[in-house]
């Protein structure tokens, strides 16, 4: 946003330098990029955030310029332009040749569009603008085209609003529709493209097409030219999220755009509408001999309920009620009720749509005062008690964090966005959720797992030599429900291995592998005090054959784990095989009990046996563990898989062989071996009759 100063000056009295006064707007929050010299004049560039849309206009840095320098503000008339000196300007009236006519305007679309305000001028010359128009817009950066064209481009950057000039008499039927656009219509518009139109467009339409895209861009069809004698100049409100959606559908950005997408004054349509008429009659020759004015009239707008007492703990200054209620005046806001014990009621005026509550009145008393003003104080407030659950749940993440790094991983932050091609490699592209508009093919989808962004992690430390990989990532994903329903959003944890575990200086030492990482779940799982994980063996699309199992805590599912396939690895460049677990972070620390239970040392021995078997290779080495369990109840005080073979001399086909390290114990006395074996026999009895195993 350019403002000359000269222009500036024309509404407020400015007695700073050009460098003095950027640095004092700069400081309120409004960046000035660059003090600039052109034709002459000074010019401000600003850098306007998109939550004060009030700032861009001439007026609205008036505005701030009036309240940071306790100036008058002094708005234009809407009856000309206040430049009588330069009368010579002035054209009279020149007779129109047509008859009286009247307009019919329709809004079709009334959440696109909530106001039109059409206003018919007649016997109008076109010709060049005046040159004190021309060098302002000049120096806005705007380039002069004619004086119809030159006062709506005037007034827009003056007030913010936007506005258009249409030739009357090229509109079919005298007719402006506010509408969605249909399928198959076109519009070249004045850049000189022509615009296929989709429906989710909305468009200003005569009686027979459109004319313009709302917001955006008028069409050549219906453009001001020199044979032109009567204009109808539109003013409307429409709805900023639509306008930004077509701005983008069609590539195309312009002046009314950026201000519509950031939402403008309600009450300044009718403002600046009457503003460029008199613009029009004076400089021009026209005559205004229709209004019309459809759609609601805006909104009143919420009264914010404010304590000035509470001012000095929110910001650590002192302010006088009486300055705080000078400076909401100076901003524009009515204050209701002058009570310092308050609260007060505020109404923030209707170009300030950024002002919401009570912390928004704060900031800005905080910024006409100077934020340099502040001084520097520690905040004073009361210290909570201690949680009786000894964490709330951020405490309880960090905690997992730690512990997931005290196990030997190191914590990876990969994308959230990942490409198709990744997911169909994984077999999860049906669980996807696509982006209508990615920035990249490598970014097209929103992750269902944590999976591909730590693979890719992998495969970069491989690429660099680093083949001892142990990672872990806690972030969320988005899977889509089966049949392409609802999304769901979940934190989970993810774990993946590669390389050697660990080694000492011979060499020597631990590789990764399933039963590793099943050692990290249940590490991971039992500090939380979670329950005892169990792993259910399970098909997954990304694990080799037979390598992968689901993972549940008292009979609840928590996650997957499982060698990621030989396939995937090659497809990366992976030489080494991978192992990798994801657990539902919510479930684990929902499944985390308030108490950790405790339990004293037992103190009688143990009996230890051990128990080989040979099984179907359909029955799953849990299903053993739990009916052992099962039959020796709480004196089977450990059970522990040791061994397990498939192949050799004495496995028959389609058996294989299992091997349970047994602590039998008994927390009130020793047990005797008498009754250890008998025990043993049951275990073994129960096995063969209820799974056909054969005691080895």
């Amino acid at each position: 946003m350019r403002v000359p100063l000269e222009w500036l000056k024309e509404y407020v009295a400015v007695r700073l330098s050009p460098k003095a006064l950027a640095e004092r707007l700069t400081m309120a929050g409004l960046e000035v990029v660059a003090v600039e010299t052109v034709d002459g004049q000074s010019v401000l560039d600003f850098e306007i955030t998109p939550n004060r849309a009030d700032c861009l206009s001439i007026i609205g840095i008036a505005r701030e310029v009036a309240a940071l320098t306790g100036q008058r503000l002094r708005l234009p008339s809407a009856q000309g332009s206040g430049l009588r000196a330069q009368g010579k300007n002035r054209r009279p009236p020149a007779p129109s040749p047509q008859p009286p006519a009247k307009v019919a305007i329709q809004i079709e679309d009334k959440a696109g569009c909530s106001r039109y305000i059409g206003r018919l001028l007649e016997g109008v010359r076109v010709g060049p603008s005046p040159a004190w128009m021309q060098k302002r817009l000049i120096a806005c950066g705007a380039r002069p085209i004619n004086n119809i064209v030159d006062i709506t481009n005037y007034v827009l950057l003056e007030t913010g609003q936007p506005l258009h000039a249409f030739d009357f008499d090229r509109l079919a039927e005298g007719t402006i529709l506010v509408r969605r656009a249909k399928a198959g219509e076109r519009l070249t518009t004045l850049d000189g493209t022509d615009r296929a139109l989709a429906p989710e467009l909305l468009v200003i339409a005569d009686g027979r097409q459109p004319v313009a895209v709302a917001g955006v861009m008028g069409g050549v069809g219906s453009e001001v030219t020199t044979a032109t004698q009567r204009v109808l100049l539109e003013s409307a409100q429409f709805d900023p999220v639509t306008v930004r959606r077509g701005a983008r559908r069609l590539g195309l950005a312009s002046e009314s755009s950026y201000r519509f997408e950031r939402g403008v004054d309600p009450v300044g349509v009718e403002a600046a509408s009457r503003r460029a008429a008199a613009l029009i009659c004076e400089l021009a020759g026209g005559a205004e001999t229709s209004v019309r004015d459809v759609g609601r009239m805006p909104e009143k707008r919420t009264v914010i309920a404010l304590e000035p007492q509470r001012l000095t703990r929110w910001l650590g200054l002192r302010v006088e009620p009486t300055t705080i209620r000078s400076t909401l005046a100076q901003l524009g806001c009515r204050v209701a009720s002058s009570d310092a014990a308050g609260p007060w009621r505020v109404t923030p005026p209707s170009f300030r749509q950024d002002l919401t509550q009570a912390a928004d009145l704060y900031e800005e008393l905080a910024r006409v005062a100077g934020y340099e003003c502040i001084p520097s104080t520690l905040p004073v407030s009361a210290v909570a008690s201690p949680r009786s659950d000894g964490a709330d749940a951020y405490e309880r993440l960090q905690a997992l964090k730690r512990w997931c790094a005290g196990l030997g991983l190191t914590e990876a932050v990969t994308w959230s966005l990942v490409s198709e091609a990744e997911l169909v490699r994984c077999g999860m592209a049906s669980q996807a959720v696509r982006l209508v508009n990615p920035l990249s093919q490598d970014h097209a989808c929103v992750r269902p797992s944590l999976l591909p962004g730590l693979l890719q992690a992998v495969r970069r430390n491989a690429a660099q030599g680093s083949t001892d990989v142990h990672l872990f990532e806690i972030g969320n994903v988005v899977t889509r429900q089966a049949g392409g329903g609802a999304t769901v959003e979940q934190r989970r944890l993810g774990l993946i291995l590669t390389g050697w575990r660990a080694r000492d200086w011979r060499g020597a030492g631990q590789r990764s592998d399933f039963w590793v990482l099943k050692g990290l779940v249940q590490a991971v799982v039992g500090h939380l005090g979670a329950g005892e994980a169990r792993f259910l063996a399970t098909p997954l699309p990304w694990t080799e054959p037979g390598q992968a199992a689901a993972v549940e805590v008292v009979g609840q599912p928590l996650g997957v784990a499982g060698q990621v396939a030989g396939r995937l690895g090659r497809e990366l460049d992976i030489e080494q095989e991978v192992f990798y677990a994801e657990l539902s972070v919510g479930d684990l620390l929902a499944a985390r009990r308030q108490v950790p239970r405790v339990t004293a040392p037992a103190a009688f021995p143990p009996v230890k046996r051990d128990l080989s078997v040979l099984v179907s290779t359909e029955t799953t080495c849990e299903t053993v563990d739990r009916l052992i369990r099962e039959t020796a109840g709480p004196t089977a005080h450990r059970v522990e898989l040791i061994d397990r073979f498939a192949k050799g001399t004495q496995v028959p086909q389609g058996r294989y062989s299992l091997t349970f390290s047994i602590d039998y114990r008994d927390p009130s006395r020793t047990l005797t071996a008498a009754e250890v074996d008998a025990l043993h026999r049951r275990i073994g009895q129960a096995l063969t009759e209820k799974l056909h195993a054969q005691i080895r």
